[in-house]
């Protein structure tokens, strides 16, 4: 293998490790949607005198303020809707959703944590679907007093059920009717604003958080940024770069929140004659859909979405909702691969024994490539003492010396390229099965065997704490990967000068230390893919004495 082939090769993996997990998890640049406003801070709100309000194409949104009642008259009602999927709690106090427990997932890999919780409120108590009218004073729900029409809901199946919620205020009347369907994720929402007064244009629905601390070992931030869909375009931001406020002007297709195995969104039923609006505000994050007000009156239907990052359950609700899950440059391979692991998931119940059979199927399909790569470095180790020979008589002439090694390889026919090919052509297969598991809610608390119970936390054995490894423990796996990882640089073909050898040494130090915080699920992989090279390159030595 060139040597600068090779270095080419193991930095094109580094730069790729921390683009993803540095880059794009911290210091992401939003790309510039249309129509971006600066939002004026709440202190520049209090010295300005109210005025009538901005036409809503240029608006920016004002600070919240919780203008509506209280809910003074009498006790908040909660009403609770039970699917096969989730159990959700809804109060009469703004008619908002103050909890949402998905039944499928626990908060820890401890089968007896609670079910995960989805709904994180903002602050003040904020929770997700307050309505506000926009003008020159805006006019928020929170806390107003609903009535409801509907109690408890159980629903199974194709069951289906609804909740009907109804303000009627000086400043009009908003009724939210929520719809249900027992094996559904998704569920449905109307928002409808009658008799308004002409000094409010806008309406805006809002779904507001707090920014998550970190979690207690063994659970996760559940929400750890915004998503939406512009058109054809996704983005997605980290809270961080919120501190000035977003309006987008577009054709919204959805927005809502994401983690790294769970989304939320909401997504309109028509995708033209609305904004958005991001801020994060004192530790909240604040999201609304605003949509016009025409004559005093609006309507606005939407699905929302509060579930699992499962590619195939997206993909039912439609919406390209499956866009939430990045599966980066290569998710034309990662998106076969974990439909892959699934298949195989159903007859072997391990995902991490469905590693080890896709890990072999694709070790099956590089079979050709591998034998020609280690045909090449044979012939590259024949030329060895010729080689060393040129190096010797031009070693002070660079130059004579690369043409006379060039026109070597050219009358024996040899590849300098070929012994690094399937390493090169592996780098997609593994960028796409890195994403997939890194990114798949299939591995969250899936467990394999003896200490790894979780394939999409790194492994750990133990209590020891490691300087640069992330949580307590030995990483046992990854250790042994390392090592497979030497073994097969030991059984390759001596190719190329002392110090390209050298540097084919440092890589299992160099991929060891990459892969202590990586998913247990991909180091399984890249363990079990050495394996298989160690036992097809002892088979080839065998096979050319």
């Amino acid at each position: 293998m060139d040597k600068r082939a090779l270095i080419a090769v193991v930095l094109s993996l580094v730069i790729l490790v921390v683009y993803q997990e540095v880059i794009l998890r911290h210091w992401y640049p939003a790309l510039p949607p249309q129509d971006v406003g600066v939002l004026p801070s709440s202190e520049d709100q209090a010295r300005r005198q109210p005025e009538a309000a901005p036409p809503p194409e240029v608006a920016a949104p004002e600070a919240i303020e919780a203008t509506a009642p209280k809910a003074g008259t009498g006790e908040a009602r909660h009403i609770t809707v039970d699917t096969d999927h989730y159990t959700a709690l809804f109060t009469t106090a703004g008619a908002r959703l103050e909890s949402l427990r998905l039944k499928q997932y626990r908060t820890t890999v401890d089968p007896n944590s609670p079910p995960q919780e989805a709904i994180v409120p903002g602050q003040g108590r904020a929770l997700p679907f307050g309505v506000e009218l926009r003008g020159a004073r805006p006019l928020s729900d929170r806390g107003a007093p609903y009535a409801v029409d509907g109690g408890d809901l159980t629903l199974r199946g194709d069951e289906n059920g609804s909740l009907s919620f109804t303000w009627r205020g000086e400043s009009g009347t908003v009724t939210k009717r929520f719809s249900f369907r027992g094996d559904r994720y998704e569920f449905q929402l109307a928002v409808e604003a009658r008799d308004v007064p002409r000094e409010f244009v806008e309406i805006g629905l809002e779904w507001s958080k707090t920014v998550e601390a970190q979690p207690q070992p063994g659970s996760e931030i559940i929400f750890d940024r915004t998503i939406y869909l512009d058109g054809r375009k996704f983005f997605e931001h980290p809270f961080d770069n919120l501190t000035d406020g977003k309006v987008v002007a577009g054709q919204i297709g959805w927005a809502g929140y994401a983690g790294k195995h769970f989304v939320a969104a909401m997504i309109p039923a028509a995708a033209e004659n609305q904004r958005l609006w991001l801020k994060l505000r004192d530790q909240t994050v604040q999201q609304q859909l605003l949509f016009p007000l025409a004559d005093g009156a609006a309507t606005q239907a939407l699905d929302v979405y509060v579930g699992p990052k499962d590619f195939d359950v997206l993909g039912e609700v439609g919406h390209n909702l499956s866009r939430a899950v990045n599966l980066g440059w290569f998710e034309f391979i990662a998106v076969p691969l974990l439909h892959l692991l699934k298949m195989s998931y159903r007859y072997t119940a391990n995902y991490g024994v469905s590693i080890i059979i896709l890990t072999m199927l694709i070790k099956v399909l590089f079979i050709p490539l591998t034998q020609r790569s280690f045909r090449s470095m044979r012939e590259m180790q024949k030329l060895q003492p010729q080689m060393a020979q040129i190096r010797e008589k031009h070693k002070d002439d660079s130059e004579t010396m690369n043409k006379e090694i060039m026109e070597l390889y050219r009358r024996h026919k040899v590849n300098p390229l070929g012994g690094c090919l399937p390493m090169v052509l592996q780098i997609p297969v593994f960028i796409g099965l890195y994403n997939a598991l890194l990114n798949s809610v299939e591995m969250r608390h899936a467990p394999f065997m003896w200490w790894i119970t979780d394939l999409s936390a790194p492994d750990r054995l133990g209590a020891l704490q490691i300087p640069f490894v992330q949580g307590a423990g030995v990483p046992v796996l990854t250790l042994v990967m390392g090592a497979s990882m030497f073994v097969q640089q030991w059984m390759t073909p001596a190719a190329g000068d002392p110090a390209q050898q050298r540097i084919m040494m440092i890589m299992p130090l160099m991929f060891t230390f990459m892969f202590v915080n990586f998913p247990s699920g991909l180091v399984l992989y890249w363990l079990v893919n050495n394996v298989l090279t160690i036992a097809q390159q002892a088979y080839m030595t065998r096979s050319s004495t």
